[in-house]
């Protein structure tokens, strides 16, 4: 029982923590640079903090520890992503594309592990892929035609990344702990976000923040809250069967959808999402089919 609670704790913690990254991107900090790199910073504590109390193995191997900081790299690409995303979009079309993930990770099983897919993980498969076009579908109002979002096959590019990270942690697992891949995501995380963001006038515009005192309490608040989640995502996996935790943690896209619309009815300005009844009939339905479709994948992986 406790690995069901943990694994629900974990998809909705991230929901919370996706949805104050949405806010605090568009409302509060002035550029994606001038967030983004506290939280480099908050991972690297974080990593470094987690590293002196579980240090890497001694038997640990060189190829074990190169695919780790070869995922931790691909990982922290695809969170550049969300977040540069979740600054410009809405966070009901963002986060359910990227959370496809494991689609890809069971799509790359063919030609890597020699795996095969079943009839039901290839209605999965199609169904998550048209969960992804329907939830990225917006109306163009000069052209007066339905259109992609120009980010769904960049975010579609961080799920791929997402899915390329998990298949490498599943082989350094084999040598390290799961703090020791906390540990190395905090630092690749910061090296990632460093190249992009660390600029002089990225400091400037954290140094001039109005309220800045309060911003960086409510970010680094963020980070140790989502640290906890991910935390209790290993509780799940330690204490139950792996792919049902999975499962449950795969349903955040639509913990996202129902926190998302309890939003814009009762604080409409806290993120920019934009509902009227066909936007909700379709993001609705495409949530369903990507939720149902990583489900599916999650359950019938072994």
């Amino acid at each position: 029982m406790l690995w069901i609670v943990a694994a629900l704790a974990t998809a909705i913690i991230f929901t919370i923590a996706n949805i104050f990254d949405s806010h605090m991107l568009s409302k509060r900090m002035p550029s994606m640079a001038s967030y983004v790199l506290p939280i480099g910073i908050c991972q690297f504590l974080i990593g470094l903090v987690i590293l002196l109390f579980f240090p890497f193995p001694h038997n640990a191997g060189f190829t074990h520890l190169l695919v780790a900081f070869g995922s931790g790299f691909a990982n922290a690409f695809a969170i550049v992503i969300l977040l540069t995303y979740l600054q410009k979009g809405e966070v009901s079309r963002v986060v359910p594309v990227v959370t496809s993930s494991p689609i890809f990770v069971a799509l790359l099983s063919m030609p890597l592990l020699g795996e095969l897919l079943g009839f039901w993980q290839w209605v999965a498969v199609l169904g998550t892929v048209a969960g992804a076009i329907l939830v990225s579908l917006q109306r163009d109002g000069s052209a007066n035609k339905t259109r992609l979002h120009k980010s769904f096959f960049v975010l579609l590019a961080a799920a791929l990344m997402s899915a390329v990270s998990n298949i490498g942690y599943k082989y350094a697992l084999a040598a390290l702990s799961y703090w020791n891949m906390m540990s190395v995501t905090g630092i690749c995380v910061v090296i990632v976000i460093m190249f992009f963001t660390l600029r002089r006038s990225t400091l400037v515009e954290i140094k001039n923040l109005d309220q800045r005192n309060q911003k960086m309490a409510l970010l680094v608040g963020n980070q140790l809250f989502a640290a906890i989640g991910s935390s209790l995502s290993f509780v799940a996996i330690a204490n139950g069967p792996v792919a049902l935790a999975t499962a449950i943690m795969n349903i955040r896209p639509a913990f996202i959808f129902l926190f998302s619309l309890a939003l814009s009815r009762f604080y409409p300005n806290f993120i920019n999402e934009r509902f009227n009844k066909k936007t909700i009939l379709a993001k609705f339905i495409g949530i369903a089919l990507i939720t149902g479709g990583v489900v599916i994948i999650s359950l019938s992986s072994k």
